[in-house]
Order: C-alpha cells, then structure tokens, then sequence
C-alpha cells in the first residue's frame, strides 16, 4: 500500500457485521453515490479493511 509518501504491506479483509454499519456511514458520507448504488441492487456491497502487516 501507498497512502501518500508511505509505503507499507497491508492485508485485506472483509468488514465484520459489527464493523460494517460504522463504516459504511463513513464510506456514504465520503461517497455519496454509494448510496445510490446500494438502492439499485440487491446484493450488500462488500466493506474491506486493509490492514498493515
């Protein structure tokens, strides 16, 4: 991963159900237009979290 000028080994995972609610709050408000997207499918949209290693 790069975030900026740092450079680092990350894992990802998905989001647990209790971690999800919290963050795709977060991810809405950043990115309104997910919202959106959710209303128009039927499936969750996936939540991941990298982690550094």
């Amino acid at each position: 991963m790069q975030v900026g000028t740092e450079t680092f080994t990350a894992r990802a995972r998905p989001a647990t159900a209790a971690e999800r609610p919290h963050l795709w709050r977060l991810i809405v408000s950043a990115m309104p237009q997910y919202a959106v997207y959710q209303e128009q499918t039927t499936r969750e949209i996936l939540v991941v979290l990298l982690e550094r290693v």
